[in-house]
């Protein structure tokens, strides 16, 4: 009896664990860590996160870790690029976006000196 019941937990760990390893890519973690934070202005007016995160998934790939953070003036939003992205592949990102169509600007979020 205690040999079947070891059998079913061990079962069960063994499920849990597949089902996690086989959950999306292209769902980011919460915690994980951001590289930068960019903003975009798509070209077609929108408020709706998923809208905003749908051709940047287009351009960079299903397993691109995206995160939206919050909408901005001007139709522009800000999103986190994070792991699995390193830092020295941000401009090559920026530059896909770019080249995509699907939006007016994609600018690496930085504070603006004025001169």
């Amino acid at each position: 009896m205690h040999i079947v019941r070891a059998s079913a937990t061990v079962l069960l760990l063994l499920l849990v664990a597949l089902a996690a390893c086989s959950a999306p890519a292209s769902m980011t973690s919460p915690d994980a860590p951001v590289v930068a934070a960019i903003i975009v202005k798509p070209r077609i007016a929108t408020s709706d996160s998923a809208a905003v995160l749908k051709p940047i998934r287009a351009a960079l790939g299903q397993t691109a870790g995206v995160r939206y953070v919050r909408p901005m003036a001007g139709d522009a939003h800000i999103v986190h690029l994070t792991a699995p992205a390193q830092r020295s592949e941000v401009p090559q990102l920026i530059e896909r976006l770019k080249a995509s169509g699907a939006f007016q600007y994609v600018e690496l979020d930085s504070m603006m000196k004025i001169q």
